[in-house]
């Protein structure tokens, strides 16, 4: 019985090593039940262990794909006709081929609006406010030398629409500690639809389309309208600079 002990065992050592097992040793019967719970214990805890990276990586994944924000869909405030064509995932324009800003003597900015109907989040109307004359005197500085008219030309205006079309208003509670930075948990963003017109109500001559996101870096996320006010001056530059290309 001994032998036969001993070769039973010795057999299961080799067919657990040639298979990658681990041996675990015959205990006597009476033992036999703590034994089998030890070695689901050992077994559930190394299981775990091996697969608790690849659920982490996965629910950050999903938590990061979930919080990001892409363009915004067009409200109509630049006209249907106008066709925009893609830049970059959060951006959209189109200048007419016959646009020549030397031809224009004046420029002027029309007051910016927030024509969507519940598409602001929480703010109210002294905060949308502010927004609006902000995006209004970005325009007007980025555009306050002229497109380079010629002397003596006729007089003609060059005519901005601006109109903020949504915002998600930043929490800054969420926005401090840089566990929930990364899952962007707290930030917002801030789009437009923008458009030019040759006189006040002429053709559009070039349109433009954006959505700005809160960014990890800067002041910006600390403050609920920080990415719109931001936003602002990004797409009056970026509006000025598709004109003067």
């Amino acid at each position: 019985m001994i032998i036969f002990g001993a070769w039973r065992a010795a057999r299961e050592l080799r067919l657990n090593a040639e298979f990658g097992a681990v041996y675990i040793p015959r205990v006597p019967a009476n033992n036999q039940k703590e034994s089998s719970v030890a070695t689901m214990t050992s077994n559930c805890f190394s299981l775990a262990r091996t697969a608790l990276p690849a659920i982490l990586l996965s629910v950050t994944v999903a938590a990061l794909a979930a919080c990001g924000s892409t363009a915004q869909q067009r409200i109509g405030f630049i006209p249907e006709s106008v066709k925009l064509n893609e830049v970059d995932k959060l951006t959209r324009s189109w200048r007419s081929p016959t646009l020549t800003p030397a031809n224009y003597t004046e420029i002027v900015v029309l007051p910016t609006t927030t024509p969507a109907f519940d598409a602001y989040g929480d703010l109210n109307e002294e905060q949308l406010s502010e927004l609006r004359s902000l995006v209004t005197s970005k325009l007007a500085e980025a555009f306050a030398t002229k497109l380079g008219a010629a002397d003596g030309a006729a007089p003609r205006k060059f005519v901005i629409h601006a109109a903020i079309t949504a915002i998600k208003p930043n929490n800054p509670m969420l926005n401090i500690a840089p566990q929930t930075q990364i899952l962007k948990r707290g930030f917002g963003f801030a789009s437009c639809e923008i458009y030019a017109t040759d006189g006040e109500s002429g053709p559009v001559i070039a349109a433009f389309m954006q959505t700005v996101d809160t960014q990890r870096f800067g002041t910006s996320k600390l403050s609920a309208t920080g990415t719109a006010a931001r936003a602002a001056d990004e797409w009056a530059k970026e509006f000025r600079k598709m004109i003067a290309n």
